[in-house]
Order: C-alpha cells, then structure tokens, then sequence
C-alpha cells in the first residue's frame, strides 16, 4: 500500500508488540449517497499473528472495514485503532508495517514499470538505492515475476498486475527494519488460478512465521477458509456482525451463512451430511485432515460402505 508522504520521515517509537494489531469499535460511515455502513457493538481485534478472514454478501462492508483499518477513510463513528493509535493518524514508518492488497489492484499501481512501482515505497521512505534495490528485486523474485521487471504494469494480466501490487505491499518483508506486522487484502484470490492461490496462501505463512505478521482478508472463496483462518467474522448486509468465531463454530451455523447467501465450504457441507446419517467426526480444516478423519473412522472397524450392488439391480429394474 503507497501511504508515505515524506522522503525523510522523524524518528517515532515502535508499536507496542502485545497492543492488538487492529481494533476496530462501535465503526458507522455513511458515504455520500446516503449507504449507511454500521458494524454495531461488537467489536473486532485482530491480534499479533492472528488470521482473521472477513465473509459476507456484497454491501456486507467488507471492503468499506478495510479501508478504515488502512487509514483510507476516517471514522464518522465509533474508532479504529492499528498498532494502538488511530488509523488514519499513523506515522509513515508504522504506516510501512502496514502490507495491503486493494480489491482494485490497478488503484494501487502508480509507477511506469514494474520496477518502479514496486519501488516506489523504499524510495519515499529515503532508502538508499542499493537496500532500495535490494528489496525489490527480493520482491519480484518472490512473486515469482521478476522477468516482468520492465515491463508497463498495465499491459500486463489481471492475475500479473495483482502480483505486481502484492510485490509492492510486501516488498519490505525481505528486511528488518520495515517487516510487515499487518497484511491487509481485500478479495485477493480474484483472478489467480489454483497454483498461484497456493503461492499466496505460503507467502502470507511465511511472513507470519518471519515477522509474526497478522493477516486480516475478505474472501468470497469460502472453501480456503476453514484451513488457512484462525477467526471468521460473517458480516450482514449494512455491516451488522451475524456469527464471529474459530472456522469450526461458524461454519457449524450453516443456517447463518445460507440465510446470507454464502455457501458453506463443501467440507463443512459433507461432515454435516455424514453426521445425519449417524457419522459424527470432528469439523475438518482441509481434505487432507477429512481423509485422516475418514480413514480413521474406518479403521476403527465402524466403516460402513453402501451396499452399490442393490443401487445397480434397482436402477436396472426401474430402468
């Protein structure tokens, strides 16, 4: 995210390590045309480490919620705190722990060439050229495009041009001065095929695990979620919080999420469809942990297989 507006910027003390990363409270915005965004009085933490992943319909406020966390617009109502101060009040060294992916990656993408927009922050933050240079290229590499480092960044694919403005936002997560403690994204599987999702959902782990970065996305695809989130947060049309919760309580309300028009994650779906038929097996987070699941009912010598051979003579006799 390109939040900096000095090339020098004044000695400020470090965030305090065990404040939440973000707090979001009692947050209303109503936007010109009068669309009224209210998110109640529930509040909303994101703590150090922590991957918190925001569902809901479209005008649920998901993307209006982010903004506000990365400063981008201002509270009428209620507050939003990043590293325990005011969002949109961070100085421009915190501003530079703050890593986002904006659903509209070409709003994000500024510089004539790829290289120039990914380094764009190192400059405006009065790095030398060569800890400059050297972060974007770590960067580019990272992301797998450092073969498009000249070219103009809107000529390229929409799945390019979303790893070029990711490269941009992560750029300082190959340094220690400047390493990301919060990773904002806003819708960021759109158009990335499955091999580039996985790419993406290692790089976020490895930043955790690198800097203890926390991650705060939106998604619509749901099935990712029960594997990669720690907290889910389902969000109603106009903002109101309908369930908050680890993965396993939330999808386990399919009712809340059917009623939103969010499809459960086919796992979720499964497991349940299995428990009303008297197999009753913890939620499972990935089809790697469901076939564990599974193969463990089995072995337990309580594996029951449909008998198929009378499905075949009834479909043979009924034609």
């Amino acid at each position: 995210m390109r939040m900096f507006r000095r090339s020098t910027p004044p000695h400020t003390p470090e965030p305090d390590p065990e404040a939440p990363v973000a707090l979001v409270e009692n947050l209303r915005h109503v936007y010109a045309d009068g669309t009224a965004v209210d998110f109640g009085d529930v509040p909303l933490a994101v703590r150090p480490g922590e991957r918190v992943v925001l569902l809901g319909p479209n005008g649920s406020g998901k993307s209006t919620l982010l903004l506000h966390v990365l400063g981008l617009l201002e509270p009428q109502k209620g507050s939003v705190r990043v590293f325990g101060r005011p969002a949109h009040t961070l100085p421009p060294e915190w501003r530079a722990r703050v890593a986002a992916l904006l659903q509209q990656v070409d709003e994000q993408i500024i510089g004539p060439t790829v290289w120039d927009d990914v380094a764009f922050s190192p400059r405006n933050l009065g790095l030398d050229r060569v800890d400059a240079d050297r972060l974007v290229e770590g960067a580019l590499r990272r992301l797998g495009i450092w073969e498009l480092r000249h070219r103009v960044p809107h000529a390229l694919s929409a799945g390019e041009r979303r790893k070029v403005a990711l490269a941009g936002a992560i750029v300082f997560s190959a340094g220690t001065r400047f390493g990301p403690r919060l990773l904002v994204l806003d819708e960021p599987f759109a158009a990335l095929d499955p091999r580039s999702r996985a790419a993406l959902l290692a790089l976020i782990e490895e930043l955790r695990h690198d800097h203890g970065t926390a991650v705060l996305l939106s998604t619509q695809f749901v099935h990712t979620v029960p594997e990669f989130a720690d907290t889910v947060c389902v969000l109603a049309p106009g903002g109101r919080i309908a369930a908050h919760g680890a993965p396993e309580e939330v999808f386990a309300r399919p009712e809340v999420l059917e009623s939103l028009d969010i499809e459960p994650p086919v796992l979720s779906q499964l497991f349940r469809s299995l428990e009303r038929r008297g197999i009753s097996l913890p939620a499972p987070k990935s089809v790697e942990h469901a076939a564990e699941l599974l193969a463990g009912h089995c072995r337990d010598g309580v594996c029951r297989l449909p008998d198929l051979s009378s499905g075949r003579r009834a479909q043979e006799e009924y034609g």
